[in-house]
């Protein structure tokens, strides 16, 4: 079972190439944290912006740079279910753990249950690795109904659901059809501490790549039962969770990623980097969490988020 918390990792660009270094020392960064592992080439990785070619030596780099026992996801999701399975299987060849597979984004309105349905056992039935679904109507489109995810859970290589619609009647509606065993994450950080109460087994969010002992300082917290102190982490990080994703996008949590000192880049084209006034207020969202925790966030050179103390 998929449990803790797993960044959904930037792809790293430079002059609008692919930037392997940076994406090495980017990894290796973030693998000093508690982290459960890395997703590379989700939303937040720009995938709809990368080659396969690309998307292939992403998946390769990261894998060579994490330590061994930590689980790498990779999205793989296309359009078509053919390209899907290509997708999958070259993510397993390239070190993969799990494929995140999107809904398609093209013809919608023909995106029934049942379609969905027989595109995700297709792909559950080849893909060399355990395929995780992926809900996330606003972007995609097609929503993955509560009975239709119940269905998929029963395939032996479905592993879980990435569920990012922000609706926690949803997801508890997902947990009460699904078997044990199977993973449910929720992939925003605004609901954590109700996702987690109401039974998730861990999460997929953005804000994990800017402070990312923090996030999981909030998953031990509820965990172990320490309710007020994870309440008050969720009322804490919530703003800045909103910032870096709905907000301000990709370009956000770039900026924020860099302001904390992580390694980082700008988008790719035809995304904009973060104005001045965006990092201007991304700061001071990362300076009030620092005074509200104690711990050091900002400027910390590619060292976990911490106590101040121990920096």
């Amino acid at each position: 079972m998929l449990r803790g918390v797993y960044p959904p990792l930037p792809t790293p660009f430079t002059d609008d190439d692919l930037d392997e270094g940076l994406l090495r020392d980017t990894v290796a960064a973030l693998m000093r944290s508690r982290l459960a592992g890395l997703l590379v080439l989700g939303t937040n990785g720009e995938s709809f912006l990368i080659e396969p070619a690309e998307a292939d030596r992403v998946v390769r780099v990261t894998r060579d740079a994490m330590p061994e026992g930590r689980r790498l996801l990779a999205g793989t999701g296309c359009d078509s279910t053919r390209a899907t399975l290509e997708a999958c299987r070259r993510a397993a060849d390239n070190g993969a753990d799990y494929a995140l597979v999107r809904p398609p984004t093209s013809y919608t309105r023909f995106m029934t249950q049942d379609v969905l349905t027989a595109h995700y056992e297709h792909i559950a039935d080849e893909s060399p690795i355990p395929v995780l679904l992926y809900n996330q109507p606003q972007v995609f489109g097609a929503e993955l109904a509560a009975p239709t995810v119940a269905l998929l859970a029963r395939h032996e290589n479905v592993a879980g659901l990435k569920d990012s619609s922000g609706n926690v009647a949803h997801v508890n509606d997902v947990l009460a059809r699904v078997p044990d065993g199977f993973s449910v994450l929720t992939g925003v950080a605004g609901i954590m501490y109700a996702a987690l109460l109401s039974g998730t087994s861990g999460s997929i969010v953005a804000l994990a790549n800017v402070v990312p002992n923090l996030c999981v300082e909030l998953y031990d917290s509820v965990m172990k039962g320490e309710l007020h102190r994870a309440l008050a982490l969720q009322r804490a990080v919530a703003p800045l969770a909103r910032a870096v994703t709905i907000t301000h996008g990709v370009a956000g949590l770039k900026a924020a990623m860099t302001i904390a000192g992580y390694p980082s880049s700008t988008p790719r084209l035809p995304l904009q980097p973060a104005t001045p006034k965006v990092e201007e207020e991304l700061l001071g969202l990362l300076r009030h969490l620092e005074a509200f925790t104690g711990w050091t966030l900002v400027g910390r050179d590619g060292q976990p988020d911490g106590p101040a103390e121990a920096q």
